[in-house]
């Protein structure tokens, strides 16, 4: 599906909550055709969407996924001088099943991720010295400029 000579190119990772209500999936829809447009104009290799749970436990085992997700996601930002917050939140939450309460990672309905040759270089939403990015505005830009949003950081690596 890469139509890039490059190993990798540049890729975009869709990742959504399994349980939207439908106005948030009409959302993830348009934003998955707006995606489909970037990589019909070159502006990306390849797009994937992934589902991810809405909450998961912060210890313990399961879930694994979405947590080394948020670390990769936490350190770009870190080295990005922005935030993931209120994006990414943290809460007591209680279980009916057992009656515990355990401090949960509270994923976004909808997260961007755009990946040049396996490096993360992108994460959207995001927050920055009182102002916002969101995936819409984050896509706006990539089919405007073919260029990301500028964070501030001169550069970002994962390594």
């Amino acid at each position: 599906m890469s139509s890039s000579t490059a190993p990798c190119g540049r890729r975009a990772t869709l990742f959504v909550r399994s349980d939207l209500p439908a106005p948030s999936q009409k959302r993830c829809t348009a934003i998955k055709c707006e995606l489909q447009e970037l990589v019909c104009r070159g502006v990306l290799d390849d797009i994937e969407t992934v589902e991810w749970e809405k909450r998961v436990p912060l210890q313990g085992p399961g879930n694994g996924i979405e947590r080394d997700l948020y670390n990769e996601f936490a350190d770009w930002a870190r080295e990005s001088g922005v935030c993931l917050a209120p994006f990414f939140d943290t809460r007591l939450c209680y279980s009916s099943t057992t009656g515990e309460k355990r401090r949960e990672l509270v994923m976004p309905a909808v997260c961007l991720a755009v990946y040049e040759d396996d490096t993360l270089v992108q994460v959207a939403p995001f927050a920055d010295a009182g102002r916002t990015e969101s995936v819409e505005e984050c896509i706006a830009e990539l089919g405007e400029t073919g260029t990301l949003p500028d964070t501030g950081s001169t550069t970002v690596s994962t390594v």
